[in-house]
This record gives structure tokens, C-alpha cells and sequence, in this order.
């Protein structure tokens, strides 16, 4: 296998941008036949997977970590494409395998100097380190090595930052206690899922629903008790949340280790209950985002999926003000012509595209197990929300995209 170093050029990653995927394919594989390098191909087996084209994802995915085995970006798309064509076990070992060759999410400071991170990331890491050395029964410090009265008073100081911050504040921390709250040591909570995910119900009327409702349903009970506590203790128990976000949340994603055989049984089973809905389509991305107590989360914005599912897991009283902390929700798609730029990250106004439109706005209230099955394009935010403090309290959801198979 040819080992060329040849780069994704700056054309087409402008081309994949603006959300042109068939035609970044096709360039892609005209450049793949002369410089089949591991960017090239990792490039060309993702626009596969979300052109919906599987079978040659899976193959040009295979060829780019044949050519460079050790790298991070060709070994998460071919986990990926794995999980869409269902060959879960390999899916889960490319993951891990990933998870192994991924750089360290928090670049050492200069000279031994201190680590700039978020506030709202510092007390999540903090809150969660004490939690799993309560919860395992482990001796205080053997995961944050620090007395209890520096960690107690680091939670009131954090706390009262984030209280009286209009923004988002990025402090320094220092010496092995602050590195450990930037880079917290990896724990991925393993189970296997129970025999049943999703619980009974009647799926056609579910479906019937999404079309009454012009593309959007929201049920209770996703979950079976089993399948709910299960993914509850995996998302409290693993280190897993390593991306935050200015407003004052914490993302967790398959490339920082929010994966299991669980989320992909749950997303296996919601398609086999769904087959009008998505019989054709795979399981593309999913994700999990953990809010802080009172401030807000996702801004008004649409998915980069066919259907979308989106569902809650902290228990009902953590919430301080029920039928509210939801999902508020638009009766507007963003316009094809529209990148994912545009329709997720401001390149658009959106709420003046809204306002001309004359959009109506829904909201759904937040409520444990709780779900809402929607057209990915269609405009949502996340509502107003004030959550309890502790960290089991915290709001925590998942979301799962689907995205039409082609081939």
C-alpha cells in the first residue's frame, strides 16, 4: 500500500464545508487513485458514510488505516462506518483502539506553568473525580489527590464563578491537582446491555404520529428500567465529557469515549421498531451533552441528519421547575441551499430566517426518559433550564443521528 502524505487540499475541504458531499466525494476519488494517502482516504470513507454509501466507506476506511495503522482520524471513521453497517463488536474494538491513538485532549502547558480550562469543565471534572471515589468506595485522593478541604473549597469558588459570570470564565490551575481536573485519568464504565432497550409500546402509532405531526413526535418511557439505570451509571461513571462549550455545557462523543454496546443496541432496536420511519436509514453520530445547573445550553440550530432522536436521562426531581428544560422546537427546516455552518454554527441569522418565516415555536418539557423523534433539519434549541446542584443532578440528554442508507 502506497504510504503518500498527500493532504486533503484546501478546495475540497471548502467543498465539504458547504455541505457538498457528493461532489467532494467525486473529487476525492479521482485524487485517491493517483495519491491514495490516509487523509485522502479517511476524507473520501467519511463523505461515504454520510452520503449513506457504506460498502465503500467500509472499503476506503479499511485501506486508510492499512496505510497507517496508528492513525486516530482513519481508525474513528472505520468505527464509525462499522456501527452504521451494525458489526458492533468491531465498531466497539476500533473505538477503544482510537481511544488509544487519540492526542491528549489537553496539551501540556509550557515549562510546567498552569492549564487554562473553562470553569464550568473545572467543576464537572471536580464533582465527577469525587463522586466515583465515593460511589467505588476508593480512599479520598486516589483519583484527585487533594484534601477534602481544598476540594470543598475549590467547589465553592468554582460555583461562585460560574453564579456570577455572564460568560464563561477560563481559569489556571496548576501543579498535578490542576492537571488532573483539565485531563481527568480515563474510566469507561463497561456492561452488557440488557436483552431488552427499548420498552414495549406501539411503535407504528409512534410513527403515525411523526407524520400527523409533520415530522415530529415526543413520547415517554424510551427505555426499559434496566436500560435506562444502565446508561444513567455510564454516563455518571465515565470520564468521558471533554468538550465544552461556551454557554456552560459539557459534550461527550464517540472519539472521547461515549460509546457501548448499549447506544448501539438502543439505536439497533429503534430502528427495527421503526421501519417505516428507518428501516433505511443507519445510525450515523450520537452524542451527550451534561448542563450546568442553571445556565443554558444548545443555541438555536438543526442537525446534520435525516431523523433525529433526542431523549433525557436524569431522574424528574433533580428538575426545579417542572414542564419546563426541555427542547423548544421550530416548524421550520433550514433551507437546502443552507452548510452546516449556516444552520449550526451562525453563519445564518436564524431567528430573523424564523421571524421571516413566520415559524411557530413548540416547547417540549423536559421529564426523565422522555423522547423526542424529529427531522434533523428542522430548527430546535435547548430550553430555558434550572437544575438542582450536585453532580447527579446535573441535565444530561442523548442524541443519535440517522442518516438514509444508499448503499
Amino acid at each position: 500500500m502506497a504510504r503518500s502524505q498527500v493532504p486533503v487540499p484546501e478546495g475540497i475541504k471548502r467543498i465539504i464545508a458547504s455541505g457538498c458531499f457528493g461532489e467532494a466525494a467525486a473529487s476525492l476519488r479521482t485524487l485517491a487513485e493517483r495519491e491514495p494517502s490516509v487523509a485522502v482516504l479517511t476524507a473520501l470513507a467519511d463523505m461515504n458514510l454520510q452520503l449513506g454509501e457504506l460498502a465503500e466507506a467500509k472499503e476506503n476506511a479499511l485501506k486508510a488505516v492499512e496505510t497507517d495503522a496508528r492513525n486516530h482520524s482513519a481508525r474513528v471513521v472505520l468505527a464509525r462506518v462499522r456501527a452504521a453497517l451494525d458489526e458492533d463488536d468491531a465498531a466497539l474494538a476500533d473505538f477503544r483502539a482510537a481511544l488509544a491513538l487519540a492526542p491528549p485532549w489537553m496539551p501540556a502547558p509550557a515549562a510546567g506553568g498552569p492549564v487554562a480550562i473553562p470553569a464550568h469543565q473545572a467543576l464537572h471534572n471536580l464533582e465527577q473525580l469525587i463522586y466515583l471515589e465515593e460511589v467505588d468506595h476508593l480512599a479520598p485522593g486516589t483519583l484527585l489527590p487533594a484534601p477534602n478541604e481544598l476540594r470543598e473549597l475549590a467547589k465553592r469558588k468554582l460555583t461562585q464563578v460560574l453564579e456570577q459570570a455572564a460568560e464563561i470564565p477560563t481559569i489556571p490551575l496548576g501543579g498535578q491537582y490542576g492537571r488532573i481536573l483539565a485531563d481527568p485519568p480515563l474510566v469507561i464504565h463497561d456492561e452488557a446491555p440488557p436483552q431488552l432497550c427499548l420498552a414495549p409500546r406501539d411503535w407504528r402509532g409512534v410513527a403515525q404520529a411523526f407524520q400527523d405531526g409533520k415530522g415530529i413526535t415526543c413520547f415517554d418511557h424510551l427505555l426499559t428500567p434496566q436500560a435506562l439505570a444502565q446508561l444513567q451509571r455510564f454516563c455518571l461513571r465515565s470520564t468521558v465529557w471533554r468538550r465544552s462549550y461556551p454557554p456552560g455545557y459539557i459534550g461527550a462523543n464517540p472519539e472521547s469515549g461515549f460509546f457501548s454496546a448499549l447506544l448501539l443496541k438502543i439505536g439497533a432496536e429503534l430502528r427495527a421498531a421503526l421501519p417505516e420511519l428507518l428501516g433505511e436509514h443507519h445510525l450515523s453520530y450520537w452524542w451527550s451533552f451534561v448542563c450546568q445547573h442553571e445556565r443554558p445550553g444548545t443555541d438555536i440550530h438543526a442537525d446534520q441528519s435525516d431523523i433525529s432522536l433526542n431523549f433525557w436521562i436524569t431522574p424528574d426531581q433533580a428538575n426545579l421547575q417542572p414542564g419546563t428544560g426541555g427542547l423548544d422546537v421550530w416548524d421550520v427546516a433550514a433551507p437546502a441551499d443552507w452548510t452546516f455552518y449556516d444552520y449550526n454554527f451562525g453563519g445564518k441569522d436564524i431567528p430573523a430566517f424564523l421571524s421571516q418565516e413566520g415559524a411557530r415555536q413548540t416547547s417540549y418539557a423536559y421529564a426523565e426518559n422522555r423522547a423526542l423523534i424529529f427531522k434533523g433539519s428542522i430548527f430546535h434549541q435547548t430550553a430555558t433550564t434550572r437544575f438542582a446542584p450536585g453532580f447527579e443532578n446535573r441535565r444530561r440528554n442523548v442524541t443519535m443521528l440517522f442518516r438514509r442508507t444508499r448503499s
